[in-house]
């Protein structure tokens, strides 16, 4: 569906419920729209606001909702206790890998889950209507971070001139 269309959506959903049609409410669709990746609702509201929108947080998280409620926006518990929002692209499903170190995420797509989804829905009797699937662990930089940290630091050698006095200090060589 493209934004035009998802735009036209939205605005009938919001009339079709009684809900009044905004320009906060465009604002943050056109946000939200504009963004290619997972985003918070604080993220979306500093956004707008270095754009020079004037928005209330509690807009954002209200009509953040509304998107989800209208089916235009999907929102996550990506981490620990961060919900993330995305633009819902119809018919593309992914899933996600998410960094419990730095919070990053990543989208993928398998094949062989999706395969694998289906053979055990079908197994069940089971008609799927949606799925979420969210790896945890750490990325490779936070990984590389860690042991680091835990590697145990390098002990000096002593340097040639305490190695002499040692010898002296406990008699000649044998």
């Amino acid at each position: 569906m493209s934004d035009a269309r998802e735009r036209q959506k939205f605005l009938q959903w919001l009339r079709d419920r009684g809900h009044r049609v905004t320009a906060e409410r465009l604002a943050l669709f056109e946000e939200i729209f504009a963004q290619h990746r997972h985003i918070d609702a604080e993220e979306l509201l500093d956004s707008m606001k270095a754009r020079a929108l004037k928005i209330s947080r509690a807009t954002v998280y209200r009509n953040l909702d509304l998107l989800v409620e209208c089916g235009l926006a999907r929102k996550q518990r990506l981490g620990q206790n961060r919900f993330l929002y995305e633009h819902v692209h119809p018919g593309q499903r992914h899933d996600h890998l998410v960094c419990t170190g730095c919070g990053r995420v990543v989208e993928f797509v398998s094949p062989g889950i999706a395969a694998l989804q289906g053979e055990i829905c079908r197994a069940h009797g089971f008609s799927p209507t949606s799925h979420t699937l969210q790896i945890s662990g750490l990325c490779n930089a936070c990984v590389q971070k860690r042991d680091e940290a835990q590697r145990p630091p390098e002990r000096a050698l002593p340097s040639p001139a305490h190695v002499e006095t040692a010898r002296t200090l406990s008699g000649p060589p044998p």
